[in-house]
């Protein structure tokens, strides 16, 4: 599959969220959130770790009951790709969340896919992963990508009302359900743009 310039385009950018300035900081009931965005080639170690610890901690009973299961040697291949970009939340200097996120083709279609959007348990409840999940959604309009997509396994009750019912993602075009109800996980999409 060939990519497109405008992908090309926007994996040449160091920080996403200098075209979208406004979104560097969150507030939610008295807690200020100090949003930054980073490739993860230029990740310390110690972020590396919190970014993986974080995503076993949220996700690994959720793998091992699908049929991929828990690979931990494919999700540090796939966290840390030199293709990733994140988005990571700080409070008080100490990393609360993160959007890990790519610049990417899927099929024919210009997109920004969000591979993982995780928020210490404490820090739930505050918006902070529905604001993580607007800057994509800004950044892809900015960009005149076509739409965010993310893949959310079935198994997870919680992930599947937050992208379904509350930021109203839908099943995307791609995904095969319909096809093969073995599967067990979801393509999910909002479009932005459309070429007509």
């Amino acid at each position: 599959m060939e990519i497109s310039d405008r992908i090309r385009k926007a994996n040449l950018i160091e920080n996403p969220l200098e075209l979208i300035p406004d979104c560097k900081l969150y507030v939610a009931d008295n807690n200020q959130f100090e949003i930054v965005s980073l490739k993860s080639t230029a990740l310390d170690e110690n972020t590396k770790k919190w970014i993986f610890e974080l995503l076993e901690k949220n996700m690994k009973k959720i793998y091992e009951t699908s049929s991929s299961g828990w690979n931990q040697q494919f999700k540090l291949k796939e966290l840390f790709d030199k293709s990733a970009y994140y988005l990571i939340a700080y409070k008080d200097s100490r990393p609360v969340g993160y959007s890990h996120f790519r610049f990417d083709m899927d099929f024919d279609n210009e997109v920004i896919y969000c591979y993982e959007l995780q928020i210490e348990e404490e820090f739930r409840r505050y918006g902070l992963g529905k604001f993580l999940m607007e800057i994509l959604e800004n950044l892809c309009e900015n960009l005149e990508l076509e739409k965010v997509m993310l893949t959310v396994s079935k198994h997870n009750k919680v992930g599947q009302s937050f992208f379904k019912k509350k930021i109203k993602y839908s099943r995307d075009e791609t995904d095969i359900n319909d096809q093969d109800s073995s599967i067990d996980y979801e393509i999910l999409s909002k479009v932005f743009w459309q070429e007509d």
